[in-house]
């Protein structure tokens, strides 16, 4: 049996994973690009930076890493060097947040990316696109000057210590209500009382650094020293801060002693959410320091006058209208009463936005239009009313922490603006992240740490500058030229047969990311400004999109069917000597059942893989779960063009699959076997010998996915010294298979 690796050294595995890693834990410092918007899920640049190295050249895969003399990986190893691949054409048929054509543009070649999603449309292009800095820092300043002072307005207070009359709010603390259906009386739904755990972060709350809580009873803030209950200094209550009123949408009525009150049902009675703002953290440029007030009378009094200017001018103002609709992740608002977009931001907020929209309408420059409102965009996940507080760390997090559209009962308010480098996700700290973003593309660096320091190879030649195109003969005769497409990808149509070198992509994981569901929040805004007849429809259009989404009612056939069709039209325009590569990983084994049937049917087999650790140790995601935190990168060729290379078939039986498994750990491993990355050979050996087999049936492959245990078991009694203790991926229910054809 003839195989094809194109990693042949366990360095090239351990290096990309350590890089990946690294990257994924702090975009922003290691790849600033892929901060200039949101997309979910992005997978390292470093991870496709190496892929498409690898597809480049073959032959060569042993040198992208290289050892010196004192045991260090130099400048001159492949990966860090300049390269040249104007001859080579790269395709992206899922390009969602474009790295494999930022990485591939960065290299010279010639990239293609096609997506269902117009929000995949605006950000890749935004991101290729090069810009004149000077001159978007001119009209920043004018941004500035207009739209930035009347927000800043929007955002004022009294200091509570000085009395100054100047102080910016950084953010506003706001809980929601509802009346119990009880006693009538309203329930504040807290999860806990803490506003932060201490002003030093790295001590425990004391008497030296003491927590700053609210009071369940009057609203009050108080210090708390870490005892064991805290006396509010204005009503006398006894409280614990992690005493909660709802948790898991269900509440408890303070007043008349109700419990596992169910929120969802509470508002299908007919009660409603409201909204009180309960604290502010403020900074106040006379005492030099960030602090925390109750509002008083000056803040309640600006809020009402917010509100009426918003209903006033509500008729004439730019925002959304459409309603949310129905998906497995857009469910939670909509049982909450947040029908329509708009709903999840308030009135500050919105006529915060609509002065930026002002101003910016105001540059003559379309593309530096764009720029601007892509910096609005990118800054919509941390202003709006669903915004939780990380409380021990006294900073916001981002909407989308979790992949999905979370309900916050105690959301908290961004100044939309910001004031000087305060706070996080500002538009002024959006716009400084876009910066960062086009000053890489003019000088793209890698960062890698090895002995403890971070070194960084800057390129001499490399640049990310994409010269976009509208056809494929264009395309030819362009260097760096990028024709995007945003349509289906199962019609490739604008690309003749057999014109791309490689086809380098990260395809839907079947159900873990809801992309449309997601992306709308950033569609429904960027719609109101974009004139392409991308942006026509109310909603990112999701009939072609492959996802298994039950809200939507798309199943894994229709999953299974759509992937089928892309990859069909991959091997339509791919080179027969060309390869398909692209990562996935998942929990539920019907799902890599799915995605082999899409390779064979498509007319692929699987001639190599390898496993990348790619999530960051500390990634929300993963916390604290038995998550998935491994890719598999999958190589697969052209079936009838490779066939001949290979045993007319291969018999699929565990026993084949344990071989050929032991003989790549055997090639690969001189030092420790982790368990869990083995799997991934495993997994990876399955799908290989499945592509490569003449028939498997889902039975087949259900009964050897269970003999994972088994697979583990022998390899730690073949290598008793060299196998780490760790615990085992725990696959989720195999019966899942049951009923699948």
């Amino acid at each position: 049996m003839i195989t094809r690796q194109l990693v042949r050294n366990l360095i090239i595995e351990n290096e990309i994973t350590k890089l990946a890693q690294e990257e994924t834990g702090k975009r922003q410092y290691y790849r600033p690009v892929y901060s200039l918007h949101k997309w979910w899920a992005r997978r390292s640049g470093t991870l496709f930076r190496s892929i498409i190295l690898m597809a480049a050249f073959p032959d060569s895969t042993e040198q992208l890493f290289q050892y010196d003399k004192e045991n260090l990986i130099p400048s001159k190893s492949a990966f860090f060097t300049d390269h040249n691949l104007r001859n080579m054409t790269i395709l992206d048929p899922f390009m969602g947040g474009g790295t494999t054509l930022v990485e591939g543009n960065r290299m010279g070649a010639k990239v293609v990316g096609c997506d269902l999603n117009p929000v995949s449309y605006w950000v890749v292009r935004e991101t290729l696109k090069p810009i004149d800095l000077k001159k978007l820092k001119s009209y920043f300043s004018e941004l500035e000057k207009n739209a930035g002072k009347s927000i800043k307005s929007l955002y004022m207070t009294h200091c509570s210590k000085c009395n100054s009359e100047d102080a910016n709010i950084l953010y506003a603390f706001w809980v929601r209500y509802i009346e119990c259906p009880k006693c009538k009386q309203n329930v504040y739904l807290f999860k806990r009382y803490f506003l932060n755990e201490g002003e030093k972060r790295t001590q425990k709350v004391s008497k030296t650094n003491p927590a700053m809580v609210i009071c369940p009873s009057c609203h009050s803030l108080n210090n708390f020293y870490g005892d064991n209950n805290c006396k509010c200094a204005k009503c006398g209550m006894i409280f614990h801060p992690k005493d909660k009123v709802f948790d898991a949408g269900f509440f408890s009525c303070p007043n008349c002693s109700s419990e596992r009150l169910s929120l969802i049902n509470t508002i299908r009675q007919g009660y409603s959410l409201k909204e009180k703002l309960f604290a502010i953290e403020y900074y106040c440029s006379e005492c030099r320091e960030r602090l925390y007030k109750s509002p008083d009378s000056y803040d309640i009094s600006k809020i009402s006058d917010i509100q009426r200017d918003f209903e006033e001018k509500k008729e004439d103002l730019i925002f959304p209208k459409q309603y949310i609709p129905d998906g497995s992740t857009s469910a939670r608002w909509i049982a909450h009463n947040f029908r329509q977009y708009y709903n999840v931001f308030n009135a500050r907020q919105i006529l915060s936005f609509n002065y930026l929209f002002s101003a910016i309408n105001q540059i003559p420059e379309e593309e530096y239009r764009n720029a601007f409102i892509t910096i609005f965009s990118n800054s919509l996940e941390y202003n709006n009313m669903m915004t939780p507080y990380n409380y021990p760390h006294r900073k916001l997090h981002h909407l989308f922490n979790y992949h999905a559209l979370p309900l916050t009962t105690t959301p908290v308010e961004n100044n939309v603006w910001g004031i000087l480098d305060k706070g996080a996700g500002t538009y002024t700290n959006c716009y400084q992240r876009y910066v960062k973003a086009k000053e890489y593309c003019q000088k793209p660096f890698d960062k890698f740490k090895q002995n403890g320091e971070i070194n960084t190879f800057f390129s001499d030649q490399e640049i990310i500058h994409g010269k976009f195109v509208s056809n494929f003969e264009e395309l030819k005769a362009t260097d760096r030229g990028a024709l995007l497409h945003c349509g289906d990808s199962a019609n490739l149509s604008f690309l003749p047969d057999k014109s791309v070198d490689a086809v380098i992509t990260d395809p839907p994981y079947f159900d873990n990311i809801h992309y449309s569901e997601l992306s709308n929040f950033f569609y429904v805004w960027l719609r109101l400004f974009n004139k392409n007849h991308y942006f026509t429809t109310d909603h990112v259009t999701t009939d072609q999109e492959a996802i298994v989404n039950v809200g939507m009612d798309k199943t894994e056939e229709d999953y299974c069917r759509l992937i089928t069709s892309v990859f069909s039209e991959c091997a339509r325009v791919l080179k027969d000597n060309g390869k398909m590569v692209f990562t996935f990983h998942h929990s539920k084994p019907r799902a890599w059942w799915t995605i082999l049937r899409a390779i064979v049917d498509a007319g692929f087999i699987i001639t190599d893989y390898f496993p990348v650790t790619s999530e960051y140790k500390v990634n929300p995601h993963l916390r604290g779960k038995n998550a998935i935190d491994t890719d598999l990168v999958i190589v697969c060729e052209k079936r009838q063009i490779q066939k001949s290379l290979f045993d007319d078939e291969i018999q699929f039986n565990f026993d084949i699959i344990i071989e050929q498994t032991v003989k790549r750990i055997n090639y690969l491993y001189n030092g420790n076997l982790n368990i869990e990355r083995l799997y991934f050979y495993y997994i990876g050996e399955l799908l290989r010998v499945g592509s490569q087999s003449k028939s498997v049936s889902v039975k087949d492959f259900e009964r050897v996915f269970q003999q994972s245990d088994e697979f583990a078991n022998i390899i730690r009694e073949k290598y008793p010294e060299k196998t780490t203790k760790t615990q085992k991926v725990d696959y989720e229910d195999l019966p899942l298979f049951s009923g699948l054809l």
